[in-house]
């Protein structure tokens, strides 16, 4: 009897162990297809990509322009309305369509169906959003706006724009969607055929600060004296730049993300490696990464936060220049650097230093 009840038991165990391994591949097959359709970015970088922003001096595509205002909620049909306030005004027309598109959610938000407001526009007063007696003229002094405010200012870019459009960090933004503010306008610009000004000022090449300028260097590459064991003649494979917790960290280029490391990290803590192709930036200690592996990201494109994780004394940023392969030969980062008109301030406080080595207007 003991023998028959020993024998049930075992193959009742069999059997729920069984179900157990199928419900969880079950689990495992969904959320892989999940993630497959939720979080695909292969857009690439042609005409509606995701990729790097495109651009051509002086021309608009009007094919991708007109399809896209085939649909567009209360914007559809107003593609010429755009075009002439923006050259009325002296701004890229495509810059303030792609504007617009996100602030409004493609002609659809309550503030354009109902005010007339195709851009956040606030009251001079604060006291809530204009109201404009018709779409085209609340569409006209959005580009007046944008002018006045940022393109008289030498605020071109997207990126421009953006930090001080849609500052990361901003109190009016606690779930922190400010973030995805560049890379969206990016992709909308994209869908209408790319940017038709002010292409000079977005190839690739310089690089765009890492941290919010001016940047603070607390820890050159080469040999010191190791701040956490005190051991000399260390190797120190990065530059170490000032920055807190939370602030935000960009991307000095446009390029693949190789690596993107949110937990763990050994030394380097969570960190980044975007491939640019002839060479590899590395951005270590982060308290948050908000890239995944394989995405496309721009020049200028927030991609974590400033931390301290991995072996450190206190919060920064080490970033790495490296060629060959991924964790492959480091180059000094500073001639780079230096190139955007940073300020280089050698400081000994070894807060600031790591074991790495294998920063509300009008317009809105």
């Amino acid at each position: 009897m003991k023998e028959l009840l020993k024998e049930a038991l075992i193959y009742k165990a069999r059997y729920y162990i069984a179900v157990f391994f199928l419900l969880a591949g079950i689990v495992a097959i969904i959320a892989a297809i999940m993630n497959a359709i939720v979080d695909d970015n292969s857009g690439g970088s042609g005409p509606g990509g995701s990729g790097p922003l495109l651009c051509t001096p002086g021309e608009l595509n009007m094919e991708y322009i007109n399809n896209k205002f085939a649909d567009l909620g209360v914007f559809t049909g107003k593609q010429n309305v755009f075009i002439e306030s923006a050259t009325t005004s002296g701004i890229d027309p495509v810059l303030l369509m792609s504007i617009a598109m996100h602030e409004t959610t493609y002609g659809k938000s309550p503030a354009v169906v109902n005010k007339n407001n195709p851009g956040g526009l606030m009251r001079a007063d604060g006291r809530g959003l204009m109201t404009f007696a018709s779409l085209d003229e609340g569409i006209q002094f959005m580009a007046a706006n944008l002018q006045r405010l940022y393109i008289s200012q030498g605020l071109v870019t997207i990126e421009q724009i953006g930090n001080k459009y849609a500052p990361v960090g901003a109190k009016n933004d606690p779930n922190n969607l400010n973030t995805h503010w560049i890379p969206t306008v990016t992709r909308i610009v994209n869908s209408f055929g790319g940017l038709s000004a002010n292409c000079d000022q977005i190839a690739s090449g310089d690089y765009a600060y890492p941290t919010a300028p001016p940047l603070i260097v607390t820890s050159s590459y080469g040999m010191r004296t190791h701040p956490v064991t005190g051991k000399p003649s260390t190797m120190h494979q990065g530059t170490d730049l000032a920055c807190s917790i939370g602030d935000p960290i960009y991307a000095v280029d446009s390029g693949t993300i190789a690596v993107a490391v949110k937990s763990g990290g050994g030394n380097y803590g969570h960190h980044i490696i975007i491939n640019h192709g002839n060479r590899f930036t590395l951005y270590g200690h982060l308290t948050a990464v908000s890239v995944r592996l394989n995405q496309n990201v721009i020049k200028g494109e927030q991609i974590g936060t400033c931390g301290k994780t991995g072996r450190v004394t206190g919060p920064h940023l080490h970033f790495e220049i490296q060629t060959g392969d991924i964790y492959g030969t480091r180059e000094d980062p500073w001639p780079f650097l230096q190139n955007i008109g940073s300020r280089k301030e050698e400081s000994d406080l070894h807060s600031e230093a790591d074991e790495s080595t294998g920063r509300e207007d009008e317009y809105k």
